[in-house]
């Protein structure tokens, strides 16, 4: 019995590390997706873990301090506005997709007395899956294009929408009587809902890309693509009009 425990607990302890490897990992490809170099990739993610836990208070309010960690948002927000800041994102698509995933992040998540912002699995990841249909929405020729408006408007809008609109309901609640009262926004650094949402929507934009990729290849695309040219080998390919291309505007935008 005793060594059935052990190899139990071994074989649970081997798939969180690997979890937690294939996670980190993700998000260092992630990184580079959006625009950064390895070496740049690399130094975000290694500040963020050796920092990331650390949070900074900001304001004292009703016995509470509400602070900002280092890693689950202070590194996340400075990415969105280098973004924003290099006019790698829209201010008015910007704008649309946070108000989106603020809005989805408001009604998934809620407040826990003792917990913090909570969400339920697998409802949890709707604000991400939005953010990245959206970028998909308003590109869909080039990733680089898409994944800076996916994420960013997933960071922000889950920051707004699932920790600032339920502030006032977390300072409702009473203060723990032993230790600092302190509510950190982003406070579970990786974990966290805010950093979870900005990869996942990237990663619903790597997929859908290398999907349309993969069809354009070997798939129902090519078949499309022959079809339109009126291809020899495909019956009656040249009885019917090609269908309308799509129009896409300055920097892969659908028009």
């Amino acid at each position: 019995m005793a060594d059935d425990t052990t190899i139990i607990l071994l074989a649970i302890l081997g798939l969180t590390l690997l979890f937690i490897y294939v996670y980190i990992t993700s998000i260092a490809r992630v990184l580079r997706r959006i625009g950064f170099s390895k070496e740049e990739a690399g130094t975000i993610l290694f500040v963020t873990l050796a920092l990331g836990w650390i949070t900074i208070p900001l304001v004292p309010y009703n016995g509470w301090w509400v602070g900002i960690s280092v890693g689950g948002a202070l590194v996340p927000l400075a990415i969105c506005g280098y973004f924003i800041r290099a006019k790698r994102v829209n201010l008015a698509e910007l704008a649309i997709g946070i108000l989106i995933v603020a809005y989805i992040s408001y009604f998934i998540t809620r407040a826990e007395e003792g917990v913090g912002i909570v969400a339920d699995i697998p409802i949890a990841f709707a604000p991400a899956i939005a953010a990245g249909l959206f970028s998909l929405s308003t590109f869909w020729i080039d990733i680089s294009q898409a994944a800076p408006l996916a994420y960013s408007s997933g960071i922000i809008g889950t920051i707004l929408g699932a920790d600032i609109f339920h502030l006032s309901d977390i300072l409702s609640f009473s203060p723990p009587e032993e230790g600092f009262p302190l509510l950190s926004i982003g406070g579970a650094n990786i974990y966290d809902m805010v950093y979870i949402t900005g990869i996942v929507a990237v990663g619903v934009d790597v997929v859908a890309f290398w999907i349309r990729k993969q069809e354009a290849k070997h798939g129902m695309g090519k078949a499309i693509a022959e079809f339109q040219r009126g291809g020899e080998g495909l019956p009656y390919g040249r009885d019917f009009q090609p269908a309308p291309k799509l129009v896409t505007g300055k920097k892969g935008r659908l028009q």
